[in-house]
């Protein structure tokens, strides 16, 4: 009985852990784009889970409210970043990758943050 109760036990396990490796594996991770390709047409966009990459304006992070700037070479997007933790090497003039869903707040587009990273700008490009 222990052995049968045993065996159970370790197949449901198994099932569990391929599921769970399936879903890691069939989902496919969000590819990045620059802040001047989103921002050609960004109502294509609206209310879409997105990872956007460019640069923190100098001047524009203001640390109360967690808002700052992203700049491409023709536009700038603005990114709330009040749902995201602040990496330590986070500053302005760097390049950065923004995960987060693109919302019209005022007649301005925003990215609502979920995640921030900061790495070599190499990183993210295609």
């Amino acid at each position: 009985m222990n052995l049968s109760r045993r065996g159970r036990l370790l197949g449901a396990g198994c099932i569990a852990l391929l599921a769970l490796s399936a879903t890691l594996f069939l989902s496919e991770p969000t590819p990045s784009m620059a802040v001047d390709e989103l921002m050609k047409s960004p109502s294509k966009y609206d209310g879409e889970e997105l990872s956007i990459r460019g640069v923190v304006v100098n001047g524009s992070y203001d640390s109360q409210n967690l808002l700052f700037s992203l700049e491409g070479a023709d536009y700038n997007l603005s990114v709330d970043a009040r749902d995201a933790a602040i990496p330590q090497a986070f500053g302005e003039g760097l390049t950065i990758l923004v995960d987060g869903t693109l919302v019209k707040k005022g007649g301005l587009w925003v990215l609502e943050a979920d995640l921030l990273t900061v790495g070599c700008p190499s990183k993210y490009e295609e």
